[in-house]
This record gives structure tokens, sequence and C-alpha cells, in this order.
């Protein structure tokens, strides 16, 4: 897997909140982890101790435990007594950091689990499913709520149980953990997850009534999934959502789904609004209000009218937000003046607003938020100005006006130089031999070589004539300085140089290259040879 792949895998897997700097499996649905397991039962936690099993491979930062477990029920599979023992990785006490994890449990003694099983040597022993961990992480394991036995040998309605059992815990833990897996199991983790284990329906029902908890954590979680589907809820979904709705490409950042439906919101917005406009704390109002993202009932816009006054920052800045479901001239007005809030979480918000909204009109908004006091609302005003066009001239200008703006260069020329590059090939260059990087990114591809990209592709586009004319060895001496992203940008530039009969400065190029390589690159080159053909980068 070449380096570019492995940064393209780390974005995909941290925008769902985890960073896994390697490839990981699909969580499996109930269906198929059922069949998986020779042994699914309900048991408690009696003991846990290290144990020596070949099956387990070394892995830094994690051991092979064996956990005994007092047998409650079985649901799939032979009972083999009243206690087995379950082996597992799990956690070493001291972490010195790693790269990998594998499938791990943790166990606490005198707590009850549903466990699915291997049958492992010798007889009687069982250990966990796989060594790999999934995308749901902790599949093959679910906490229970109590040790009672179980009603049904049903697995989905086995769990269905346990987990709704768990909602009605006094322990906050147990009510959170239950939350979140209902979440999961129910689609709400986006495509990476995508478990469709119980119907959302059911979920957001039985999760309805906790949006009013006393406890905010548990209120707070509640209108999470009530309100899931919706990019507003989270600031750091915002340059994703912007991806998806902008009019121009925002290289390296994925884009969500374009008919995303708020399924929750839609069924309770009135429960919502009730509790946006209560007695809860403010964190919780503001949630509550952010959980309306992409309803668009229009009765909404007289709350958000309240919302929009309201002295909490908090609360102005959701409701900023939920102006983007009402595009027009009063909505940009609204943000206009939003803009000038004396708290920078509403100008950021704003700031995220103006490009959901994607009118262009706001232009001069977003431009005088790129010089704000403050980072976060200046890098959100670049983030929604990036997302636009820059085939309109108003967003065109605010481009050119920051070519030389440190914080975001070479961003803004990357933007106009994807529909112009003939008029700003110094500057690729430029940003392609000096590696610049702004100071206040976000992540993404990185810039220079995004700059690479264009500035190679523009010179494809020329006739080889004029290539070998040397009318254009300036910005061939910059494509040469792409950097280590892989072995496919110095292979793609020496067939470039040979398809168009350049055979001695693709011999330089190719010295130079493998010089430079820590791996043996000239195999690529050698390819190349075969057939020059077959590598036109598009």
């Amino acid at each position: 897997m070449t380096w570019r792949c492995v940064l393209t895998l780390v974005w995909l897997l941290s925008c769902m909140g985890t960073a896994w700097g390697y490839l990981v499996a699909p969580a499996v649905g109930l269906e198929k982890l059922t069949q998986e397991a020779d042994l699914i039962f309900k048991g408690t936690a009696a003991s846990v101790g290290p144990v020596l099993d070949d099956w387990f491979k070394p892995c830094q930062d994690f051991v092979a435990q064996e956990t005994q477990f007092k047998v409650i029920s079985i649901i799939k599979g032979e009972r083999p007594g009243d206690k087995l023992m379950f082996r597992h990785y799990d956690a070493a006490p001291q972490l010195h950091g790693h790269m990998f994890q594998p499938q791990y449990y943790h166990f606490e003694v005198g707590r009850t689990y549903v466990v699915f099983a291997k049958e492992g040597e010798p007889a009687g022993v069982f250990r966990q499913l796989w060594l790999n961990h999934k995308s749901k992480e902790d599949q093959g394991v679910l906490l229970c709520a109590d040790d009672k036995p179980v009603g049904s040998q049903v697995v989905k309605e086995v769990l269905w149980t346990e987990l709704t059992a768990m909602l009605r815990s006094d322990d906050v833990r147990n009510v959170m953990y239950a939350i979140d897996q209902l979440d999961q199991m129910s689609g709400g983790r986006g495509e990476f997850v995508r478990l469709t284990d119980f119907e959302r329906t059911d979920v957001l029902a039985a999760v309805r009534d906790h949006m009013t908890n006393r406890d905010s954590k548990i209120a707070q979680a509640a209108i999470g999934l009530v309100g899931s589907s919706n990019p507003y809820l989270r600031n750091d979904q915002a340059i994703f959502w912007l991806a998806t709705v902008g009019g121009a490409e925002v290289p390296g950042i994925g884009k969500m789904d374009p008919r995303m439906k708020n399924v929750g919101g839609q069924l309770y917005w009135r429960d919502l609004v009730v509790l946006a406009d209560g007695e809860a704390p403010n964190e919780t109002r503001a949630a509550a209000i952010r959980a309306l993202g992409l309803v668009r009932e229009p009765s909404l816009q007289k709350a958000i009218e309240r919302w929009l006054a309201d002295p909490v920052p908090a609360i102005r800045a959701s409701a900023a937000l939920l102006l983007a479901d009402f595009p027009g001239l009063e909505t940009c007005r609204h943000l206009t003046v939003l803009a000038t809030d004396a708290a920078p979480e509403v100008r950021a918000c704003v700031a995220s607003a103006a490009g959901f909204v994607q009118d262009a009109e706001m232009a001069d908004v977003l431009a005088k938020l790129l010089v704000d006091t403050e980072a976060n609302v200046r890098k959100m005003a670049a983030l929604s100005l990036l997302s636009f066009s820059p085939k309109n001239d108003a967003i065109a200008r605010s481009f050119r006006a920051n070519l030389e703006n440190v914080e975001f260069k070479p961003l803004f020329l990357i933007a106009l130089a994807r529909e112009n590059p003939g008029d700003h090939l110094d500057s690729l260059a430029e940003a392609v031999e000096q590696k610049i990087e702004p100071k206040n990114f976000w992540g993404g591809e990185i810039p220079a070589f995004t700059a690479w990209k264009i500035l190679f592709r523009y010179l494809q586009a020329q006739p080889a004539e004029q290539v070998r004319s040397g009318k254009f060895d300036r910005w061939l001496d910059a494509v040469e300085k792409v950097g280590n992203y892989s072995s496919s940008e110095p292979r793609d530039i020496y067939a470039f140089y040979i398809q168009r009969g350049m055979a001695g400065r693709a011999k330089t190029f190719r010295q130079e290259a493998n010089k430079a390589a820590s791996y043996d690159l000239d195999f690529y080159f050698k390819q190349v040879d075969e057939n020059p053909a077959l590598y036109k980068r598009e």
C-alpha cells in the first residue's frame, strides 16, 4: 500500500472518530456474527488472568488473557458446564504506544456479558472469534445490565432485551453504553459501520425519553442519537458537509450522503423545540437545536428567530447553523448581522452556515471573517470560501485577494489554478518546490501534492513539440521535485518524457530519482520501458 493510500485511509477513519492507520474490515451483522460463533452465552466474569496460547500472536501493548465465566444461559451451542474459560486479547496494564490493535476485550470481574465464542483447545476452552477487530471494535461481546437468564434463544431478541434493560439502569455508564450500542447497531455510524441489526425507528422510540434525562450526559447522548444523520451536530463534520454541498472540489476530503435525512429530527422535532426552549442546561439546549439540522420544517423559522436572540452564545451559534436549512435573502441578512457577534463560536458557525447555503452573496462576509481575531473563525471562513466555485466573480476576487495569506497559502491558489492553471504556473511551481503548508490547516490532501497534480496535468495537455522546445523547462524542473508520495509520480514523469521523445531528460531524471529513492524505484521505470503508452496519468 502506498503512503498516499495510507493517508487516505487514516482520513477516512478519522472522520468517523477513529484514527486507524491500517486496513480494517467492516462490521458484520448479527446473522453473520451468530454464524461465526460456535457458542453464544450469557455469563458473569469470575476471574481474569494471563494465558499462554500460540493462537494469540505477540502484539505490542496487548496480552493474551483467560477469563473464567460463570455460565447463566446458553443462546447457541452446547452447554459446557456451569463454568467455562474464554481466551482473548486484552490491553496491557501499561501502554507504550502502538500502531495496531487486535480484537481485544476487557472484562470486569462481577460484570455480566453476552459472549460470542469459537471452540478452542484443549476441549472446554473457548476463544474470541477473530484476531483482528472490525470497524465496530467491540463486536463479539455485549455488556449486560443484570445476571438474569435470557428469555429467548433468538440472538437479536436477547441483545435488544439486554440493551433496553440497560436504558432503565440507575448507573449512568450503563445507560450511555446502551445508547451507544443501539446507535451503532441501527446504522448510526455511517457507511463504514453500516449495521442494521435493529430498526432505526425502534431505537429512536426507545431512546426518545432520555432526551430529558436529568443527567446532562445521558440527555445529550440521546439527543445526538435522535438527531443523527445530520452534519450540524458536531463542528468537526462541517468540512465533510461543505465538500458535499459545495460547488468545488475539496481535495482529500470525502463527501457525505447528499440525500441524508434526519429521521429522528423529523419524527421528534416538536420535542426538540420544547427542550431547546426549556430549563435544561445550555449545552443540552444547544444540542437539541443542532439535532434539528436538515429537518427543514417551516414552522421552525419562528423558533430560530427566538434562539438567535438568546443571551447564551451556544444557543445563537446552533441557531446560526439551522439558518442554512432556509436559504434566501433573510438568511443572508441574519448571517451578515451574526458575523459581528461578540462570541467567536457564533462567528465560526456563521462561517459554516454561509458555506452550507452556497450563496455567493456571502462572499464578502466570509472575506471579513478571514481576518477575524480567532483562528478557528478564520479557518471555518476559509473552508467555506473554498467550497465555492471560483467561476463566480465574487468568490474569485476573494481567492485572488488572499493568494499571499500565509495562514492558508497555497489553498486559494489551488482553487483558482484548478480552473485556469495557465495563469498560475509559477506560483504552482513555487508551491511544489517549497512544499508550502498552510499555517491553519484542517487536513485533506497535501496542498503541495495537489499543486503538483495540477501543474503536471497542464504540462501533459501541451503539444509535445512545445514541451521539447524548452519553453516549459522551468515548470518541468518543478514537477521533478514532486517529493516522496509514492512510486507512481516519478514513474509517470519518466513515462511523460519517454512518450514525448525526451530520452535525454528521461535518463537524467531516472538516475537522480533512483539515487534519492530508499527502495527499488527502477523496478517501476523498467515497467515503463516495456510499454510507455500504458502510463498516462489522468
